[in-house]
């Protein structure tokens, strides 16, 4: 039977804009009827996937780019034990097809490879000693090597070698404000420092506050499988996104805004099934200043009853700084560490 770690974590932003579309403005949704506003999954995940937390605790990052050239230097500066022709000649035979375009100005060329994939040091260095020891080199593109965990956690997809080809083993929902969201306008100036008077610029921007909910869905066995180890040996890692989750948020404006915060209430689940508790916010909480106790109870309450009444099999931990919950099916921890099974 498959096992599921449900990650459920709600946190208050004030003023930001830390997710824009591509006009520039506040990411939004309707849900339950009304508007609310969004951070997307990928900006979630990005802002995980280079988060400190998440470095300290991963024994590699991946590097995503369509740029040959330049993740040819890198690997030129991080694989000095190596021949530069030795790397290049990998790099041409483990990515996708290559192209060469000329810079309509400067008039150099550059190469870049057809798509965005992920790379990773480790896996070049691997892939170097294998052709050292007899493996083709157009032999590489077959060769199916131990992803990284943030590819074996979101996927990838690899079109020239569909044997390479992860399935995600970690499903992220949108984040959604439990309450109704008002969109409001920053109309800021630039001054000009040697004017008598006015600005050198104009301009605003659109920012929202509220209670956001967040939530992801990890299969704990396809993990293991993916990163080629026992569902034991995926505890660090299911314990590093659930601290990313409660306590890391996307960049974006953060210069400006400042809304550096940390999740008031974190909720996991293992179970046999993903499970969503997002309809608990169907019906938008009143934004009042009690909205984030509101919503710990609406979401706790959610729970009970798809339990109780689908007859689950879960269980549940929770860590809550505001001494809102209160469940006998949710166990509650003093920290988040103890958000483990």
């Amino acid at each position: 039977m498959t096992t599921f770690i449900n990650i459920h974590a709600l946190i208050s932003h004030p003023s930001s804009m830390m997710n824009r579309d591509d006009s520039g403005l506040q990411k939004t949704a309707v849900f339950g009827g009304t508007t609310r506003s969004r951070i997307s999954s990928q900006c979630l995940k990005r802002a995980i996937r280079q988060s400190d937390l998440y470095k300290a605790n991963v024994e590699e990052l991946s590097i995503r780019t369509n740029k040959f050239d330049e993740l040819l230097s890198l690997c030129v500066e991080k694989l000095p034990e190596f021949d530069a022709k030795m790397i290049e000649d990998v790099l041409v035979n483990i990515g996708s097809k290559i192209k060469t375009e000329t810079d309509k100005e400067t008039k150099q060329k550059h190469r870049t490879f057809d798509a965005v994939q992920p790379y990773s040091i480790g896996a070049i260095r691997e892939a170097i000693h294998m052709v050292q020891a007899g493996t083709d080199l157009k032999g590489l593109k077959k060769i199916v090597q131990i992803p990284t965990t943030d590819v074996a956690l979101s996927g990838r997809m690899d079109a020239s070698c569909p044997e390479r080809n992860i399935e995600a083993a970690m499903s992220v929902a949108h984040s959604l404000t439990t309450h109704s969201a008002d969109i409001e306008v920053d109309w800021f100036t630039a001054c000009d420092d040697l004017a008598e008077q006015g600005s050198g610029h104009i301009g605003t921007n659109e920012f929202s506050s509220g209670v956001f909910y967040r939530y992801a869905s990890i299969d704990v066995d396809l993990l293991a499988s993916n990163i080629k180890k026992t569902v034991a040996d995926t505890a660090d890692i299911i314990n590093t996104i659930v601290n990313c989750f409660a306590q890391v948020s996307p960049s974006a404006k953060q210069k400006t805004f400042a809304a550096h915060n940390k999740a008031d209430f974190v909720l996991c689940t293992q179970s046999n099934q993903p499970l969503s508790l997002a309809n608990a916010f169907r019906k938008p909480i009143p934004n009042t200043g009690d909205v984030m106790e509101v919503s710990i109870k609406s979401l706790v309450s959610h729970y009970e009853d798809l339990v109780d009444g689908y007859e689950l099999q879960s269980e549940a931990k929770a860590f809550d700084i505001t001494k809102t919950a209160n469940s006998e099916k949710v166990t509650l921890v003093n920290k988040i560490s103890e958000l483990s099974f």
